[in-house]
């Protein structure tokens, strides 16, 4: 039989474990966590709920004009239309002269505006699209992305117009609301960027400066 004292080893009995100031130093911490966390998730639905209820009331709300006939107006829109010179070509069309700005485009919020919105329930709906795409509602405008994907999300003729006559003019003029049409250019800025939707800026002037660099800051 073998004895303790034979071979040298205190067996180990049971016992409950000794009380540990730093595990409830941890749990503390972890209390603090799970409120902070519950304080985010609130704070999250309480956001998703004010969106969810702006996007409503657009929805409800009288549908606005097309930002570029609001930008040029009616007669003016009747008669370029009727000419069939004003065509929308893509901004790859762009690119082959205003290299630095469609590279610049590429981290604005503009080029991400249809993305935005492709998984909510109204992504699809007109009044959504108008301000979401490039020439929605314009004869030969975004009709939807398997239609019509190059001309997705706000590219440079979102805000132009129609680029046919400004790429056979070879860079000079051209656009229904280029450059040399400012206060038609606000319009059609003022088209979508509503009181209700005004979180990209609430300066326009200031918008105006930064949107004349090739990536705005």
């Amino acid at each position: 039989m073998v004895t303790k004292r034979q071979t040298g080893v205190t067996p180990i009995s049971p016992s409950l474990p000794r009380h540990n100031p730093g595990l409830r130093l941890d749990n503390g911490l972890l209390a603090r966590l799970l409120r902070a966390l519950s304080l985010i998730c609130l704070l999250i639905s309480s956001s998703a709920y004010a969106e969810n209820l702006r996007i409503q009331e657009e929805l409800n709300s009288p549908a606005p004009p097309i930002p570029l006939i609001n930008a040029i107006g009616v007669e003016k829109f009747e008669m370029a239309m009727a000419s069939g010179q004003y065509q929308y070509v893509g901004n790859t069309k762009c690119r082959m002269c205003h290299r630095e700005f469609f590279v610049g485009r590429k981290h604005d919020a503009h080029d991400f505006a249809l993305k935005s919105i492709t998984k909510l329930p109204s992504g699809n709906n007109p009044r959504c699209l108008i301000c979401h795409s490039t020439g929605y509602g314009v004869p030969g405008g975004f009709i939807s992305f398997e239609k019509t994907p190059r001309l997705s999300d706000v590219q440079c003729e979102g805000c132009h117009g129609p680029g046919s006559v400004h790429v056979a003019n070879r860079d000079k003029g051209g656009f229904l609301a280029g450059t040399d049409h400012l206060d038609r250019l606000r319009k059609m800025c003022l088209g979508c960027h509503t009181p209700r939707w005004n979180r990209s800026y609430i300066d326009l002037e200031k918008a105006f400066k930064k949107y004349k660099q090739p990536q705005p800051e």
